[in-house]
């Protein structure tokens, strides 16, 4: 694929842009606010720093003394010091995920996980082109428990429509070199993974203990779709138990969805979050044909998948985030979307998985070798 028509360009999110409510999200932990959320502040998050590709790992280090042990594991000694990657590692990581087209040294391994078969292609479908060897895996089969969902599609039932979509995604990664095995689904039912937040957490701290994945790449929590908001939950919450136990932990990426703004949904922007680093990729002709093609095996999606333009994607390194406060203020687009979960209950279910986890010190599942 030509590399030269691919562009990329680098915007880092000023503070001004953020709407106060927001700012519950960067509390400093010990300080006043943190008593708004005592679990995700002091409980899950803190711990070894996650392991970044490891030609990078030097640029996390002041000169001296060196943090990292043998283990490549940086232990925090403060409480309240919480991780976050210098800017310039951010960076750097940022510009080999979505080197389309270029020879770039040692490309991090990525796993992606996201909620639904076709998140990927849809948020991510020309990098993943780039890292042929990286593996999918989806939260949910993608469909509903309700049955009319699969009959108006055309399916007999659930499980047929799971089958289909399965079936669409096997299709349509392998028009950029991607294998059956290279897809994991973990069977969750569409809609409904954040009843289910501590197992899913549960999966994933398996999946990247046994694959060690350089990068993960995951939805942004910002109200979009209640399982894209559960993913990242999960994601997060099995990177910080990971680290709390002293092993090894990737850094966490983010891809594009959609979220309200304003009263509409918006495609493939972020929610600003002050100091973030994104990065946009703009499309050549012969790449937006490639990731027509991909979008052409989802036939069950055809109709949301051509409100989702062909021209960019971005990515950005993932913030700190309170799952227990909204991610915007107003209303959530799938509360303006759908009427089986409000934000309120999802951000309860968030909390009471938070509390299970906090309460146990060593994760069943862990292989610690």
């Amino acid at each position: 694929m030509p590399g030269s028509k691919n562009s990329a360009s680098e915007t880092i999110v000023g503070a001004e842009s953020r709407k106060t409510l927001w700012n519950l999200r960067d509390v400093t932990p010990g300080g006043d606010a943190e008593s708004r959320d005592p679990i995700t502040q002091t409980a899950l998050i803190e711990g070894p720093e996650p392991v970044v590709p490891r030609d990078l790992a030097m640029l996390t280090a002041p000169a001296k003394p060196s943090p990292f042990s043998a283990a490549s594991v940086w232990v925090r000694k403060q409480r309240d010091a919480r991780f976050g990657l210098r800017g310039d590692v951010a960076t750097t990581i940022l510009e080999r995920l979505t080197a389309l087209g270029t020879k770039v040294e040692a490309l991090p391994s990525l796993m992606v996980i996201v909620a639904h078969p076709d998140d990927e292609a849809i948020g991510a479908g020309a990098v993943l082109r780039g890292l042929p060897n990286s593996t999918v895996v989806h939260v949910t089969d993608g469909a509903p428990r309700d049955e009319s969902y699969a009959l108006r599609k055309g399916f007999a039932n659930r499980e047929a429509y799971a089958q289909a979509r399965r079936d669409e995604v096997v299709a349509a990664l392998w028009i950029i070199g991607m294998a059956p095995e290279q897809i994991r689904g973990l069977g969750f039912v569409d809609g409904e993974a954040a009843l289910h937040l501590v197992e899913l957490t549960h999966k994933i701290v398996d999946l990247i203990s046994s694959m060690k994945p350089d990068v993960v790449l995951t939805h942004p929590y910002e109200g979009g779709h209640s399982d894209h908001d559960s993913t990242a939950f999960a994601v997060h919450l099995a990177c910080g138990i990971l680290r709390r136990e002293g092993l090894f932990a990737p850094v966490i990426m983010e891809l594009t969805s959609y979220h309200n703004y304003e009263g509409k949904r918006r495609l493939f922007n972020f929610l600003p979050f002050p100091g973030a680093r994104e990065k946009t990729v703009e499309l050549d002709e012969e790449t937006q044909v490639i990731k027509r093609q991909m979008f052409d095996e989802f036939t069950s999606q055809l109709a949301l998948l051509k409100t989702f333009p062909l021209e960019v994607e971005r990515f950005r390194h993932a913030p700190r985030y309170l799952f227990t406060v909204p991610p915007h203020e107003g209303t959530l687009d799938y509360e303006r979307l759908c009427n089986k979960m409000t934000g309120a209950q999802w951000r309860n279910y968030a909390e009471q998985a938070l509390q299970v986890l906090r309460a146990r010190k060593q994760t069943p599942g862990i292989r610690i070798n």
